[in-house]
């Protein structure tokens, strides 16, 4: 059985969607919001195999949800229900991120539902997960670019020069062309120099965007490394990779093989 949370504040579009849906035999609908913050706090609790997440809801957002939930790593299918015109659907037409327009079509509906099936049988080990929620992060990214440049016209965000973290007793303001990597151990993120490594209270998502203006590429869900430090990409198992940094304790840094092509094609190899 393949559980769904439904988010939706249009009590009428909630109910075709969970009537639709209803007519599958293997999809269990376990939960219902109306607003955003009510679906995020649903879909944590409930942990469902995909959600159906409105565009615009009250407080939080479908795309705020989605952020969200990837910034605590929750793996789940995520799709958005949208009333937007033709040319705002082209956004959302990636590999592993799905959409409904409304208002909704049954056959539309079914198809989406058999593209959730297919990723619930091949998610056996996370991979399919793993580069939905990439695909998803890198599209979040380019709206939240979108939105930014609609909105002030020409203004451009200001580079970051230094980077604010904790170190013994004092803030350390660290130059991000020194970060070799940055990396997460359960709930902590910590970013590795050739000196030393320091603790940091930003997630990794966080991180990445503050650093968006420099050459750091995620090679795996934990692991973000400056490219300019690499030196080797060698073969590791099934088909992941292992980069060796070029400092002097020639660091390794994971690339999961989900984000294998994508770098070697950042590094034209």
């Amino acid at each position: 059985m393949i559980t769904v949370v439904i988010a939706d504040d249009e009590p009428l579009a909630r109910d075709e969607l969970a009537y639709l849906l209803g007519k599958c035999d293997d999809i269990e609908i376990v939960g219902e919001a109306t607003q955003g913050l009510e679906a995020l706090e649903k879909i944590i609790a409930l942990k469902p195999d995909a959600a159906f997440l409105d565009i615009h809801m009250p407080k939080l957002d479908g795309l705020l949800v989605a952020r969200k939930l990837l910034e605590e790593d929750h793996n789940l299918i995520i799709v958005f229900a949208t009333a937007y015109d033709q040319h705002a659907i082209q956004a959302f037409e990636v590999n592993a991120v799905d959409y409904l327009l409304k208002p909704f079509d049954e056959e539309r509906v079914s198809k989406t539902v058999e593209r959730i099936r297919q990723r619930v049988r091949n998610n056996k080990e996370d991979f399919q997960n793993e580069m939905l929620n990439h695909s998803l992060t890198e599209l979040l990214k380019k709206m939240d670019r979108e939105s930014v440049a609609a909105t002030v016209g020409q203004f451009k965000a200001p580079i970051i020069s230094k980077l604010a973290v904790q170190g013994e007793g004092s803030i350390v303001m660290i130059d991000p062309n020194d970060i070799l990597y940055v990396y997460r151990e359960n709930r902590d993120v910590f970013i590795k120099t050739s000196i030393k490594v320091y603790s940091t209270k930003y997630t990794l998502q966080a991180l990445e965007e503050k650093l968006a203006s420099y050459p750091f590429f995620h090679t795996h869900r934990s692991y973000l490394v400056n490219l300019n430090f690499v030196q080797e990409l060698v073969p590791w198992f099934n088909g992941a990779y292992i980069l060796i940094l070029n400092d002097e304790e020639r660091s390794e840094v994971p690339v999961s093989r989900t984000y294998v092509k994508a770098l070697k094609g950042v590094l034209e190899i």
